[in-house]
């Protein structure tokens, strides 16, 4: 009977599972598709669908002097109207949800960057910064987030990585997402009242109304461990904050739960603060009602139609919508009387 070298047969295999790991390991480093490393190869077409993975690496490594920052709200901007309208060269660093934690780890990336940041663009959703100081949208890879090399095995020998972001797009070759249109979800949204009713669930009890200034805290603290720290290390960075139009069904949800004065409240703090810094202006689109108050503008009760970021980037050019010290507790407590005044079961009709 022959003699079978075991140790020599998984000596060989050892050695092939290793030449075959590193190959992997080599190709991920040099496509890169979530540019850890380096800037996009000519002639390969990336994919660039994953705020979570590919935002660190694309506030590090890219070029750009001005950012787009804050939750879905923030997804529809056209970074190429930035250029076209203030000579900007814009990326977009959405975050799905975002936090103001969120806001801090990619601002962070951004501050340490190679790049003279001009401006930044930052939609801030007060339903979120009432939230408890700390929390982020989604768990984020660390590891992509830290700067270091020495901790990226789960990316350089991650099979999603290999098989979603490099040979799919080897095999089935198409052009790389376009800068001005990624994280875009208009193209894939239905727009209308019927749709925006179909998914919205009318309030079945109505709250007493919360303390006004029972998210002041945590407003506070969000506002002073993740935003302004940047605003104040960055001063020759213009930083244009602005809050987003939601539907008037948002309002209502918040009506019913007793904390619409609470959240006005907690927008007026937040606005006060931001404009005591000369490198701040601030816009305020919520109360523009011939639009919230039309459905067939949204998608569900907050996400509207990209006509709307486009209107909004026009205002950031123009100064419409903009806020001052001297406006903006007359700009929130007229919104709040609307609210107040609001019939919103009418537009569950």
């Amino acid at each position: 009977m022959r003699n079978i070298n075991y140790k020599k047969h998984i000596r060989i295999f050892l050695a092939l599972a290793g030449v075959f790991l590193l190959g992997c390991m080599i190709l991920v480093a040099l496509i890169d598709p979530f540019f850890q490393y380096h800037k996009p190869l000519k002639g390969f077409s990336y994919t660039i669908d994953n705020q979570l993975s590919q935002n660190p690496g694309i506030a590090d490594k890219f070029d750009y002097d001005s950012v787009i920052l804050g939750s879905s709200m923030t997804v529809n901007f056209n970074p190429e109207l930035f250029r076209e309208t203030m000579g900007l060269t814009a990326v977009k660093l959405s975050y799905n949800g975002a936090y103001p934690k969120d806001i801090h780890n990619i601002m962070a990336i951004v501050q340490n960057s190679h790049n003279q940041v001009k401006e930044v663009f930052l939609g801030i959703d007060i339903y979120t910064y009432k939230a408890k100081p700390g929390i982020t949208a989604s768990e984020i890879p660390q590891y992509l987030y830290d700067g270091s090399p020495w901790n990226d095995l789960p990316y350089l020998l991650n099979k999603d990585v290999l098989l979603d972001y490099i040979l799919k797009n080897v095999f089935t070759p198409h052009d790389s997402t376009p800068l001005n249109e990624i994280y875009y979800t208009w193209n894939n949204s239905i727009y209308s009242k019927e749709h925006v009713l179909a998914s919205y669930s009318a309030p079945g009890q109505f709250l007493p109304p919360l303390s006004e200034d029972i998210y002041a805290d945590n407003i506070e603290e969000s506002m002073n461990s993740y935003i302004l720290p940047y605003i104040e290390s960055m001063p020759e960075t213009q930083f244009t904050v602005f809050f987003p139009p939601y539907s008037v069904l948002y309002w209502y949800t918040r009506f019913a739960e007793g904390s619409l004065e609470a959240e006005i409240f907690g927008e007026k703090q937040i606005i006060e603060t931001l404009l005591s810094y000369p490198n701040v202006s601030v816009y305020y689109f919520q109360n523009i009602y011939s639009y919230i108050t039309d459905l067939d503008n949204y998608t569900d009760y907050t996400h509207y139609t990209h006509e709307m970021n486009d209107y909004m980037t026009h205002c950031f050019v123009d100064g419409t919508h903009q806020v001052t010290r001297e406006n903006y507790e007359a700009v929130l407590n007229e919104m709040l009387l609307w609210m107040s005044e609001c019939d919103f079961e009418s537009y569950l009709e």
